[in-house]
């Protein structure tokens, strides 16, 4: 049995440790593939995106070592994308001949002096954003959000969508709005359509959940059951900015999808993506 995971974050950008200290410890623990996929130049000021200057260096040193370590494990390129309308996305970087695309929607709205708002940051940002720019109205802002990803999904998709429901991240006890209303439900069931036309691949990303920034994985149990019924396949990430998170969560992640009822899970190998079986303690690869 064996795991793989290609959403990892190392220095970078704001992941700590180097791309060899995740390839040491992916073998360790005896994963059949890993993926890099640090968060891509943006044309702004921004302290955990990878600077234009080390792209080249980055890419470089993720071919060096798929080298050298070849006979040991898999190992693939790949950038987590933003996606702002006309400022960035996934396109911006198709030329680079990546293995791997992930595409996000990190920021929401932009306040008067043109700065993109997170709304993944910090609880201050977030609140700043809902007061200045959504005039405090939380279904403006969600929507606004689950708009921008349904406009990724179609104008420029990605191979995975990157944690689909972290716009939840700040929501700790229902702080601004319940999933279980129909609006927000509604908004996600839109997103899930958008995708089952496209070719792109639902993450369950572990890292909210083991951070302790959510009760739940990104996304939440209920969406994972509508992906299921409209035949959505999902990647197991952890999204790891640490090499000892790299398969962190993941027993668990397998139970749930399990519990729903996934019997599969899509892995990209030698160019494709494939569907192998899943067990709880693994995929039979």
């Amino acid at each position: 049995m064996n795991w793989t995971n290609f959403h990892t974050h190392s220095h970078y950008c704001d992941g700590e440790g180097h791309l060899e200290d995740y390839i040491r410890k992916a073998i360790n623990k005896k994963m059949f593939a890993i993926g890099f996929s640090g968060h891509a130049p943006v044309d702004f000021n921004s302290y955990w995106h990878m600077k234009k200057e080390s792209l080249d260096e980055y890419l470089k040193e993720i071919s060096d070592l798929q080298n050298k370590y070849s006979k040991y494990i898999r190992i693939y390129s790949g950038l987590e994308v933003d996606y702002i309308p006309g400022i960035i996305g996934p396109e911006n970087f198709r030329e680079r001949q990546l293995d791997i695309i992930i595409g996000s929607i990190h920021y929401v709205g932009q306040f008067e002096n043109g700065e993109n708002c997170s709304i993944e940051d910090t609880k201050e940002e977030f609140d700043r954003g809902l007061e200045a720019i959504f005039n405090n109205d939380i279904k403006k802002l969600v929507g606004t959000y689950y708009a921008r990803m349904i406009s990724m999904i179609r104008n420029d998709p990605p191979d995975i969508i990157g944690h689909l429901d972290i716009v939840k991240k700040k929501n700790h006890h229902n702080r601004y709005f319940h999933e279980e209303d129909k609006w927000y439900q509604d908004l996600v069931t839109e997103v899930i359509k958008a995708i089952s036309d496209s070719n792109c691949i639902v993450e369950l990303n572990t890292r909210g959940y083991y951070k302790g920034f959510t009760r739940e994985f990104y996304p939440s149990k209920w969406i994972l059951e509508k992906c299921l019924k409209y035949d959505i396949p999902v990647t197991i990430n952890s999204d790891a900015h640490h090499p000892d998170d790299i398969d962190n969560s993941f027993n668990k992640a397998a139970s749930l999808l399990l519990n729903i009822g996934y019997k599969h899970v899509h892995i990209f190998d030698m160019g494709n993506w494939h569907k192998v079986s899943l067990q709880e303690n693994g995929l039979e690869i």
